[in-house]
Formats: structure tokens, sequence, C-alpha cells
């Protein structure tokens, strides 16, 4: 995993802060779930960055990445939480004027498959990845969505084994969270590309194991998942807001470097349903994919781009221009802002 350290910025954040004596800036957040992948997100609402940069964060669960995009256009709000698939998406059904902000977490999609399955067919993380995936013919995987990140991991890793995805497994989309542990608890499934905390619920009872290790996807190794969007036309009506929003996410990335345990404390509150130790273990297990900053850079951008032109029919796939993508100017700026 490439990690980017952006030291240092803890001790100069509180002279750098600017002074907001009229009332907030109500702003209404769409997110796709409540999920690891949007960890800066709630640190910058429980250390209260977003209040001390002028904001007052409005957060509505929207029940998927596509609600959330759909939110965000339509004006249901001024920032959504997705991931990059999303906005790579929306521009490619026409949808211009969606900017990728900043970005909320790296790329994992964890694969568990039941302990009596994977004991049966031999699977285990000793053998090589390729015959890992070849053992895992005719299994039943879910999936949240089809066209989801996770519906795309699977896809990826039949296609890059010589395997066809749909003639090989049997993906089923299993929705979220809740539904996924159900579907392994009662046998309908035999795994997952989960939603992050399905892998650990499910391990914790002792039902699954580990497909796939932490890293073994070198092809999107530090490339950008949860991701923070807005509009171009709202940064530049607003662009003391963007700056704003940069500035808190700025902060909150920065501490995960320099105080990981604070941070853990300050995302716990987002995850009552949790029990203590599924926290602690997903909270290990997610730790090295929060960002220590939160650009989205081009590298990564194309490399996302090559992932999709991997698992998308030729007909449905299109080229996105970064430039017409992602706007990083703000988040940028703002860590200027804290270097001086």
């Amino acid at each position: 995993m490439r990690i980017r350290l952006f030291a240092t910025l803890l001790t100069l954040l509180a002279a750098a802060l600017p002074a907001h004596a009229k009332d907030p800036t109500p702003i209404t957040l769409v997110q796709s779930s409540l999920s690891f992948n949007f960890v800066p997100l709630y640190i910058a609402q429980s250390e209260g960055y977003f209040a001390q940069e002028g904001l007052k964060i409005d957060v509505v669960l929207a029940g998927g990445g596509p609600k959330a995009m759909t939110a965000l256009v339509g004006g249901g709000g001024q920032f959504s939480a997705s991931v990059l698939l999303d906005g790579m998406m929306a521009h490619r059904k026409g949808l211009d004027d969606v900017r990728a902000f900043a970005s909320l977490s790296y790329f994992f999609n964890p694969m568990v498959v039941r302990a009596d399955v994977a004991k049966a067919r031999g699977l285990n993380l000793d053998r090589p990845l390729s015959e890992r995936v070849k053992l895992m013919k005719g299994l039943r995987l879910a999936i949240t969505t089809p066209g989801a990140s996770s519906d795309m991991t699977v896809r990826f890793l039949a296609i890059t084994n010589g395997l066809s995805p749909d003639r090989d497994f049997e993906i089923v989309p299993l929705g979220g969270l809740t539904s996924q542990v159900a579907g392994i608890q009662a046998g309908q499934v035999d795994g997952c590309a989960c939603l992050p905390g399905v892998d650990i619920v499910t391990k914790q009872q002792g039902l699954t194991v580990d497909l796939v290790k932490p890293g073994e996807m070198t092809e999107l190794d530090g490339v950008t998942y949860g991701t923070l969007y807005t509009t171009a036309s709202y940064i530049k009506a607003h662009p003391d807001v963007a700056r704003a929003m940069a500035r808190a996410l700025v902060r909150a990335t920065a501490l995960v470097a320099e105080r990981p345990d604070r941070a853990k404390a300050a995302s716990r509150p987002f995850f009552k349903e949790m029990d203590e130790a599924t926290f602690q273990a997903s909270w290990t297990t997610y730790l090295p994919y929060i960002p220590v900053h939160p650009v989205i850079s081009r590298e990564d951008f194309l490399r996302e781009l090559a992932f999709e032109k991997t698992v998308m029919p030729p007909a449905a796939y299109k080229p996105v221009a970064y430039d017409d993508a992602v706007d990083v100017t703000d988040v940028l700026a703002a860590m200027r802002d804290f270097r001086r």
C-alpha cells in the first residue's frame, strides 16, 4: 500500500484558522452509506473542524452511490460522498458539472468466503492468487448492486485470471452490510466482495476467511476509492465554502497521520451498532486505507480508468479526462495554507 505522508500540520492549525463571526453556512452532504470509506468526514464532524471553518453539515444517507450522485446533480445537496467510479459514470452520462473534490479512502474491497467452503475446496492464502481464483469456480459471490465497485472487483479477478465472471461465478446482488452478513449466515451465498465491515463481522463469528490478502491487487494500490464530490458550478459560485471544506478535510487526514488513536476515537460515534471488538478490528484493518492527505492524483485516476476498462463492456466504457472530472485546487490550496 502506498501511503503518502503529510506530516506536522497539526501544530500549525490553530494559528491558521479563520475567524467566523457570522452564522455558519448550512451544507447538505449526501452520503452513499455509513462505512469506513468516509472516515475523514466523521473526524471533521467529531473534532469540530467543519464548525470551526464556518460550516454546518447536515448528512443525508442515500442508500447507495448512484443515489447520492443523483441527489448531488439534482440539487439535493451541495456535496456528496460515494466512490470514484460514481463520478466517472456521471461523466459518461453527460453530467459534466460533477467534480471529484477530495479523496476519503483508498481502494480496499475485501473478499471473504465461508470457512466450510474454503476447507472443502482447499482455498487458503498460502496458494497463489491465480490458483485461489480458479478454485472459486462455481461459487455464489455477493455484491452490493450490479455495476458497483464490488461487482467490478469480482469481474476483475475473474478476467485477469482467465475466467468468465458470468459463466464461472454466480454473482448475487445483496445490497448493504446487514443483508450481506445475513446472506452469508444463511448460506444464501458462499462469499462476497464485501462492503467494509462485512468481512470483520463474519470473520469474528468464525463464518468466513479471507480470499484476497491486503495489497494483493497491486493494480489498485493507492487508488482513491471513497470520494467527496461537488460540482464545478458550486465551486465557482461559493469559493469560500469550497476552501473551508477542503481545509476541514486536510485537518482530518492530518489527524489520521499524526494522531491515529485520536482519529479512531473521533470516528467511533459513527459506528454505534458495532461492538467494541468489531470496531477495533475494523479500525486496525482499514487504517492503512485512510488517506493522510486528501489529494486525488492524476496517476491514480488513470489507474482507476484502466481497472474500469478491463471489466466494463466495450460499449459502456468511455475514457474520462482527469481535468474534466477532478478539481483538487482547493485541497492543494488548503495544504499550502497549513504549510505556511
